[in-house]
């Protein structure tokens, strides 16, 4: 994976409590920024997939998604379901 430097502009109290945080947990300042990067894009990623699935939910009809469920092969479930 390449990196890249990217100049990250944030308010000087927000930049004091990072530092404060990223000592508490041991890690370096650019790490936490990494890591809050990271999990604040799957939160939207997620965010966004399901306002697609409510999407698609509220244009279906019972009888489509009954439809859908009948196709699925009728079989006990495996021990890696529960």
């Amino acid at each position: 994976m390449n990196k890249t430097s990217f100049p990250l502009r944030i308010h000087e109290d927000e930049r004091v409590r990072a530092k404060r945080l990223a000592q508490a947990l041991g890690v370096s300042e650019n790490r936490l920024y990494s890591e809050l990067i990271h999990d604040g894009l799957l939160i939207r990623e997620q965010m966004l997939y399901m306002t697609r699935l409510r999407e698609i939910a509220a244009a279906s009809s019972k009888a489509d998604a009954l439809t859908i469920l009948a196709k699925a092969p009728d079989t006990a479930p495996t021990s890696t379901d529960l």
